[in-house]
């Protein structure tokens, strides 16, 4: 699959939930993202047809960096990811590969100013609100935003308990002065009119912010805010057993 010049690796992110989509991109020689390891075998074919020089993680979530041992294992390729990420990735443990991602654990470097390439250049942009070590690829000759994890919707309605609207607001703030034509986002593939709906996604979150602290002021309990905001069932929510929940969104909108 292909837009442009990027090729576009799409698979599930795990067998078991066909449904959730991980889309990685590759455009001369960097590969932005791995996939996950549980997905090695149809990633590592696509992989082998690609000269591979260089790598771009959005953020360590598994789904996203799952791959890049194997690759940093055949490829002679820099890894780059926020360097809030590169002592973890970088030290992992045998005894904590044990209790967490054992796939982790391979050599890699912080950002640069700019990721070159032959023909483009990469703008790397500290993004925070998914992860605190979250990153966006901003190619600016073209308008192409590689979004990772940061846009998915303009309207969520569950977040992980990490999460932080806060830090996901000042982070669309940051990228309104760019020009941004398309987004390249890794669950949703690439949307067209990529400032308007990163726009879209501001005043969302600007407005559910005022909402919920507007109740959670006036003494409402945070699931009876969920049943005034949001009072459907997200299927996320029941697909991750709640590790994504609506309750996350409500509690980052007041506890910061």
């Amino acid at each position: 699959m292909k837009h442009a010049d990027i090729d576009i690796i799409k698979t599930a992110v795990n067998p078991f939930y066909s449904a959730m989509k991980i889309h990685l991109y590759y455009i001369d020689g960097l590969l932005i993202d791995t996939g996950p390891f549980i997905r090695k075998r149809h990633l590592i074919p696509a992989f082998k047809t690609r000269d591979i020089r260089q790598v771009a993680l959005t953020h360590s979530h598994e789904d996203h960096a799952g791959m890049a041992r194997w690759i940093g294992d055949h490829f002679s390729a820099d890894i780059f990811c926020h360097e809030k990420a590169v002592s973890f990735i970088n030290k992992t443990p045998w005894y904590r590969r044990l209790f967490s991602d054992q796939h982790l654990g391979f050599t890699a470097r912080a950002y640069p100013d700019v990721i070159r390439t032959a023909q483009y250049e990469f703008l790397p942009i500290a993004t925070p609100g998914h992860t605190v070590d979250h990153v966006c690829l901003l190619e600016p000759n073209k308008g192409w935003l590689f979004s990772g994890d940061l846009y998915i919707t303009p309207y969520p309605k569950v977040f992980l308990k990490q999460e932080s609207i806060n830090a996901y607001i000042d982070s669309l703030n940051k990228l309104m002065p760019y020009d941004v034509n398309t987004i390249f986002c890794a669950h949703e593939g690439f949307i067209h009119n990529g400032k308007e709906m990163l726009n879209r996604k501001l005043d969302y979150l600007l407005n559910i912010r005022r909402d919920v602290t507007e109740l959670h002021q006036s003494g409402f309990t945070d699931r009876e805010i969920k049943k005034r905001l949001f009072p459907d069932k997200v299927r996320l929510e029941l697909m991750s057993f709640g590790l994504f929940s609506r309750l996350n969104l409500i509690r980052s909108c007041y506890r910061e």
